[in-house]
């Protein structure tokens, strides 16, 4: 079967009004932790299933979860649960600490079949996000290799157009240098996410934290020489703080001067200290600046309250297009009047992977309406890639950030360019035992995927057609079956 360039341009369109950052009042996340026996190896102190709790913690309390592991089979651990019910917390961590890294095989296939199921049998809500984050530090392997092919065919031409249409984003993280990353990423683009590798233990903290970060996009205020400011409209204070090997105990100053550590009883402070990390959480900050005390530099802080930041922008994009970015401030959901932001400032920062500062803008009033509530500007990115975006508001009692996470893709090469820019490079190579392994292929194939199953949605994204109808020349129509 063929499909007509008209239902390619439709399709896509969808497609795109889904992948823009935008905000959601709740995410369902699916946590798919790989439970092989490689993991026991790899993975010897268990730290992803300690990440793995830090992760469940931060998540905020609208959100839901649910658990899942996977080796040759797949198991439930947890159906789709609010974590604002009484014990939802405990009992997550407490399913996490019983993983028994003991399987054989890994099978995604089967851990993507069993993730898709828990999601609510329903079109995409723009106010309830859906996310799965996959956890593994292997390659799909059910031993041997028709039955890999076959696997991977399943995956790549039904299973992730169902999660195109449900506007599920996969989060992927590939954890030891031996883990897919390449394949990882495939199913990450077409869904709107990222994935990345942790290559080592010491990294999987880190791993989650951003895993954290990139599902709930949580507000956050700066921590600058270990201070943070609150102002009268934050309602809960979470700080996170790494912790090393060798590090002393953590304290914490509050605004009238009073220092205190983990052992201290004090109301409104729930602290929890682990060889890993601190996470303290207060409820109804006292106004004014908070120090915390320690010997790690890595500090992060995440507020909750009614004076939030609002941003819209794309989480996909090629290098020959520009990124806008456009950022409002919202008090209890209603955008602030512009009389009251006179002296207000926004910008948004660029950072690599690595987090290297790259541009930062002075976001500005619409030209064409010097009293819009909107806040905007544009970057222009040289090298393709994973980025992260931070976007800031500070006033003159106040400040506010958000980091958003976007994927720059490369522009079309020749095949021969492909190829070349492919070897050599373990992140970026391509399958040699895939039936699509010709990079040039792969990208027509797999940009074809998204095609699939996305009919209901197509009216939605008129505004953005254009970034996609300019690439309809790309896209080879008679690759891939959509009805597949």
């Amino acid at each position: 079967m063929t499909c007509k360039p008209v239902a390619v341009r439709l399709n896509l369109l969808a497609l795109l009004a889904i992948l823009t950052c935008m905000p959601a009042e709740a995410v369902d996340v699916v946590l798919t932790l790989d439970r092989s026996l490689s993991m026991k190896a790899n993975d010897p102190n268990r730290d992803s299933t300690k990440g793995a709790e830090l992760f469940g913690e931060l998540l905020g309390a609208e959100d839901r979860l649910a658990l899942t592991t996977f080796a040759q089979e797949s198991e439930r651990l947890l159906a789709l649960t609010p974590l604002s019910g009484t014990g939802t917390r405990e009992r997550v961590s407490s399913l996490i600490k019983q993983v028994r890294m003991d399987g054989i095989r890994t099978n995604f296939e089967a851990a993507l079949r069993t993730a898709y199921r828990l999601y609510p049998d329903q079109p995409p809500d723009p106010a309830n996000e859906r996310v799965l984050v996959l956890f593994s530090d292997g390659q799909l392997n059910l031993g041997n290799e028709d039955a890999n092919q076959t696997s991977r065919a399943a995956v790549i031409k039904e299973i992730i157009p169902k999660f195109q249409a449900a506007g599920i984003r996969i989060l992927g993280v590939a954890f030891s240098p031996e883990a897919d990353l390449a394949f990882l990423r495939r199913l990450a683009d077409a869904t709107g996410g990222q994935a990345f590798r942790a290559d080592k233990p010491a990294d999987i903290y880190d791993a989650f934290v951003r895993l954290f970060e990139q599902t709930d996009q949580p507000l956050t205020a700066p921590v600058i020489d270990g201070e943070v400011k609150v102002d009268a409209n934050v309602r809960e204070l979470k700080l996170l703080v790494k912790r090393d090997t060798g590090d002393g105990p953590m304290q914490l100053t509050d605004p009238s001067g009073r220092t205190f550590g983990v052992d201290e009883q004090t109301p409104g402070v729930d602290w929890k200290s682990t060889p890993y990390f601190d996470r303290i959480s207060i409820q109804q900050p006292e106004a004014g600046s908070w120090k915390v005390t320690s010997d790690n530099a890595d500090k992060k802080a995440y507020i909750e309250s009614d004076l939030d930041l609002h941003a819209t922008l794309p989480v996909l994009a090629s290098l020959d297009e520009t990124v806008t970015v456009v950022a409002k401030l919202l008090y209890r959901g209603v955008a602030v009047d512009p009389s009251l932001m006179k002296n207000t400032r926004f910008t948004a920062t660029s950072l690599d992977a690595s987090g290297v500062i790259q541009q930062q803008l002075e976001l500005q009033p619409g030209a064409s309406d010097p009293t819009a509530r909107n806040y905007r500007g544009t970057f222009a990115f040289s090298t393709p890639g994973l980025f992260q975006v931070r976007v800031s508001a500070e006033g003159v009692d106040f400040q506010r950030q958000k980091t958003y996470f976007l994927t720059i893709l490369g522009t079309e090469q020749p095949e021969s360019a492909n190829a070349q820019a492919g070897a050599g490079s373990p992140d970026n190579a391509t399958d040699a035992d895939s039936p699509d392994s010709d990079p040039s292929n792969q990208r027509a194939a797999f940009f074809m995927l998204l095609l699939g199953n996305l009919g209901l949605l197509a009216l939605a994204g008129v505004g953005v057609g254009v970034w996609w109808w300019r690439r309809r020349g790309r896209i080879e129509p008679d690759e891939v079956d959509p009805d597949d």
